[in-house]
């Protein structure tokens, strides 16, 4: 029998779709690691992870498996699992699924799905500091004048 040539087997053909500059990096499900991460591309953490976790321009993936402790900065990020510990995001933070997120999220967009538990702060990263809203000019009907 022939030998399939490199350019036609089904693994390659199955991958040919991922960029070739984007990597990917996993933890597992029954990993649990501790320490600091800076990455590029993409990282999936599936495990248990404590620590920091940096990225320039990267995507981070947290699974629904999953079980976080860190101060988390990065371009993109998505929960489905747990967090606790601030988030900023220069691009866009997903909340999915029944992702529990326990501090605050800085980012340019956020996304809460229905069935998320966030306990914390959220803030656009690109607004200025906003003082807080006084409304009370805009409700006439209930002025300060006294009930007959």
């Amino acid at each position: 029998m022939p030998a399939a040539s490199p350019s036609s087997s089904p693994l390659r053909n199955a991958f040919s779709s991922i960029s070739p500059t984007t990597e990917t990096t996993i933890i597992a499900a029954d990993t649990e690691f501790k320490g600091n991460l800076a990455f590029n591309g993409e990282l999936h953490i599936n495990g248990r992870y404590e620590g920091g976790i940096d990225s320039e321009n990267g995507t981070l993936i947290i699974g629904d498996q999953a079980i976080v402790k860190a101060q988390i900065r990065a371009q993109d990020i998505i929960i489905k699992g747990k967090v606790q510990g601030n988030i900023v995001a220069t691009g866009r933070v997903e909340l999915r699924g029944k992702a529990q997120i326990f501090g605050d999220v800085r980012a340019s967009r956020l996304f809460i799905e229905d069935g998320v538990l966030f306990v914390g702060r959220s803030e656009n990263i690109n607004s200025a500091p906003q003082t807080e809203a006084d409304f009370s000019q805009i409700f006439t009907r209930l002025s300060d004048k006294p009930s007959r």
